[in-house]
């Protein structure tokens, strides 16, 4: 069994730097054709994250517009329910 241990650590050793190895991309090869699309698909993916954040914060400007019409808004909804000043 102790063996069939050594054995298997022996071929992880040698077999994972060959799996590690990183390909033309992952080395900066800044002409091929795979780097120049991931990084067209990384823009794209920014911009996606970019236009949901500028979606968020018009919504709660929106929000906070609401609000301030509300508020400027309460002493003449006080007087349509019938209260006093």
């Amino acid at each position: 069994m102790k063996a069939l241990r050594t054995i298997f650590a022996f071929a992880a050793l040698v077999w994972l730097p060959r799996a590690a190895v990183a390909c033309a991309t992952c080395y900066g090869a800044a002409d091929s054709p795979m780097t120049k699309g991931m990084n067209n698909g990384i823009l794209v993916l920014l911009g996606f994250v970019g236009l949901m954040y500028v979606g968020f914060g018009k919504l709660f400007l929106d929000f906070r517009k609401r609000s301030k019409k509300l508020e400027d808004a309460q002493p003449r909804l006080r007087l349509i329910h019938g209260e006093k000043r």
